[in-house]
């Protein structure tokens, strides 16, 4: 997107492609974001489990589960949002308003 904002200068019309990836780059910072959160708490979990009491087991079992599952089933939707982001065409902010 910063690209995208920097090349403004020479066609103004490429800021609307800021703005179409707007919600997809906050989404996908926000994946990110919980992704890091979830591995810090599995780095943590992963560190007390040996040592931790037979009914905590449970629990940091799942802590660790639950950002191995994140890692593997949301975190690889940044990569395509990314692509998404990087291909958007502006054939959309070329209609007529009466389209609308």
């Amino acid at each position: 997107m910063l690209t995208d904002l920097a090349a403004t200068e020479k066609d103004v019309k490429n800021i609307y492609k800021v703005g179409l990836n707007t919600t997809r780059l906050l989404m996908a910072s926000g994946d990110v974001v919980v992704g890091y959160l979830l591995l810090k708490g599995a780095a943590v979990a992963a560190e007390k489990l040996e040592t931790a009491p037979a009914k905590d087991k449970a629990f940091y079992t799942g802590k660790i589960a639950a950002a191995k599952f994140f890692a593997a089933n949301v975190l690889p939707g940044v990569t395509l949002a990314r692509k998404v982001a990087e291909g958007v065409e502006l054939d959309l902010m070329e209609l007529d308003e009466a389209a609308f």
